[in-house]
C-alpha cells in the first residue's frame, strides 16, 4: 500500500484533495500544514484536536468550519505543523514516515533538494492553472484579472524551481460568466482531485507516471497583487469588470471613474451593449457606471 504524505492549508482547495486520498487504498501517514504562530514552541509541532472551548489554539473551532486538519483527525492521521522546509528536525521527522509519495494541494513554501529526494516516486503538486501559464502564488486572480474565459488545474512534479515541474496530467475547465470565486476554486480542486486519484491508482499498479517538460513558449509568473492591481478601469469592457470582480470579490477591488476610486461591495449585473449617457448613476445603494463598452451594475 502506497504512503503518501499531504501538504496542504486549511482553505477550501486542499479539500478534496485530500478527501479522495482518504477514500483511495493508499495510507495517508500525516497531514502538514504551515505554522502560523512559530513562536508557540519548536518545530515541527504534532496538533491534536481542540478542547471544546479553546480561546488561543492557531485552528478555527471545527463546530464552525471543516477543513483538512478535522478530515485529518476524523481518519486519525496525524497532523504536524512546521516551519521552514530545510529544517533539519522537519525533515528528520517527514524521512521517518517513509513515504511513497508526497501530494501537495495549496502549500506556500518551495521544497528543498533534501525534501524532493525523501518519496520515492517524488513529489506531486496540483496548481490552479494550465502551466506553464500563470505560475505563482494567485493565479485566479490574475486569470480573471486579465479576462480569460477557461481556467484549470495542473498535476506536475515539484522540483526546486517555481510551479516549474514536469507535467503529469491537466484539465480544462469552462469559466462561465459570474462564476464566483468560490465556485471557481471548487470546481478547480474538483478536478485536480480526479487527477491525484488516477495519479495514485498508476502508480499503486505498479505503472510510472507520464512527465512532460513543460514548455518554454507561453509560460508566465504572477506575484501576489500590488494595491494598483485592485482597481478596474471604465475602459474595461463591463463583461470583463463583471467577472473580474465576481471572481476575485476577496479581494479589496475598486472602479476608477475620472479621479474617482469607488470601493465595491458586490458586482450585480452587467448589460454589454448598454449605454447610460453619463459616467456613473447611483440608484439607491447601487451604482450603474459606463464601461467600454456596456453598463455595470454594483453594489457598494
Amino acid at each position: 500500500m502506497l504512503r503518501i504524505i499531504f501538504f496542504g492549508m486549511t482553505g477550501n482547495f486542499s479539500i478534496p484533495p485530500l478527501q479522495v486520498l482518504l477514500a483511495t487504498d493508499v495510507e495517508v501517514s500525516a497531514v502538514v500544514v504551515p505554522a502560523t504562530r512559530p513562536g508557540r514552541g519548536p518545530l515541527p509541532r504534532r496538533l491534536n484536536p481542540p478542547q471544546p472551548t479553546p480561546s488561543d489554539l492557531p485552528i478555527l473551532n471545527p463546530q464552525f468550519e471543516t477543513n483538512i486538519l478535522h478530515l485529518a483527525w476524523d481518519n486519525h492521521c496525524p497532523v504536524w505543523e512546521v516551519g521552514p522546509l530545510s529544517d533539519r528536525p522537519t525533515l528528520e521527522m517527514l524521512a521517518a514516515l517513509r513515504p511513497d509519495l508526497i501530494v501537495v494541494a495549496c502549500f506556500p513554501r518551495l521544497f528543498p533538494a533534501p525534501l524532493l529526494q525523501i518519496p520515492r516516486y517524488g513529489c506531486l503538486n496540483l496548481h490552479p492553472s494550465l502551466l506553464p501559464a500563470y505560475r505563482g502564488p494567485v493565479p485566479l486572480f490574475w486569470m480573471a484579472r486579465h479576462g480569460e474565459d477557461r481556467a484549470g488545474v495542473t498535476l506536475h512534479f515539484l522540483d526546486e524551481g517555481l510551479d516549474s515541474g514536469d507535467i503529469v496530467a491537466q484539465t480544462v475547465l469552462p469559466w462561465p460568466d459570474g462564476l464566483a470565486e468560490s465556485e471557481l476554486e471548487q470546481f478547480g480542486a474538483a478536478a485536480g482531485a480526479e487527477l491525484i486519484q488516477a495519479a495514485v491508482n498508476q502508480l499503486a499498479q505498479g505503472q510510472a507516471l507520464p512527465r512532460r517538460p513543460q514548455p518554454e513558449v507561453g509560460g508566465s509568473y504572477f506575484p501576489f497583487p500590488s494595491p494598483e492591481d485592485f482597481v478596474i478601469p471604465t475602459r474595461w469592457e463591463a463583461r470583463r469588470a463583471f467577472n473580474f470582480l465576481r471572481a476575485a470579490a476577496s479581494w479589496p477591488l475598486v472602479i476608477e471613474v475620472g479621479r474617482e476610486r469607488i470601493p465595491v461591495r458586490i458586482a450585480i449585473d452587467c448589460e454589454s451593449e448598454q449605454t447610460l449617457g453619463q459616467p456613473y448613476r447611483r440608484e439607491g445603494k447601487r451604482l450603474r457606471i459606463q464601461f467600454q463598452p456596456g453598463v455595470l451594475t454594483v453594489g457598494i
